[in-house]
């Protein structure tokens, strides 16, 4: 039956739908770089990076600020659009960034009476719309990365070559407007 629900499904639906199913397991590597256990150094070394980069960010200007978060998901992206290279770099980096979130809320929560779970902390970060620009993005380049594998496979690569070009831009366009709001509530939380 599920197979019936895929041949009936146009192109565009299957692009669709494999956008969301890696969608979900971006969620699900990030969750799993969250319940990974760490030792208390690594706890103390993935904070301490984080906070460094923290800093770094909140002595730029609003403009500085926005370039340098933009750049740094928009080359994550790229690599995430190379077939089966990317998806291998999309799930390291998203483990990773679970991790660093994990290290740092158990951080933010040392001495406190009130224990955050990290889990909590990332499904607060859906409260903003740019965590839903990256996780689109990223989404979007990892089914990209299936697709050119599935259309090198039929013959089709240089059609997909067009498609290619479109989602990247598509998806610089989605980080971008996801940096200019980071950016900004970083400046105002600050």
């Amino acid at each position: 039956m599920s197979l019936k629900f895929w041949e009936k499904t146009s192109p565009r639906g299957k692009r669709i739908v494999l956008v969301l199913i890696l969608f979900l397991f971006a969620i699900l590597v990030t969750v799993a770089g969250i319940l990974t256990p760490m030792s208390a150094q690594q706890i103390k070394d993935e904070s301490n990076q984080l906070n460094q980069t923290q800093q770094e960010i909140l002595k730029m200007d609003f403009i500085h600020r926005t370039g340098a978060i933009f750049l740094n998901n928009f080359e994550i992206c790229l690599l995430m659009f190379v077939p089966i290279f990317g998806l291998v770099i999309g799930a390291i980096t998203l483990f990773n960034t679970g991790s660093v979130l994990a290290a740092q809320t158990i951080t933010e929560n040392a001495g406190k009476a009130t224990q955050i779970p990290p889990l909590l902390v990332f499904a607060a970060l859906f409260l903003f719309p740019f965590t839903w620009l990256e996780f689109i993005s990223y989404s979007t380049a990892l089914s990209e990365g299936l697709w050119l594998i599935r259309r090198g496979s039929q013959g089709e690569l240089k059609r997909e070559v067009k498609n290619l070009g479109k989602l990247i831009l598509f998806t610089a366009a989605l980080l971008a407007a996801g940096a200019f709001i980071e950016a900004f509530l970083i400046g105002v939380v600050g």
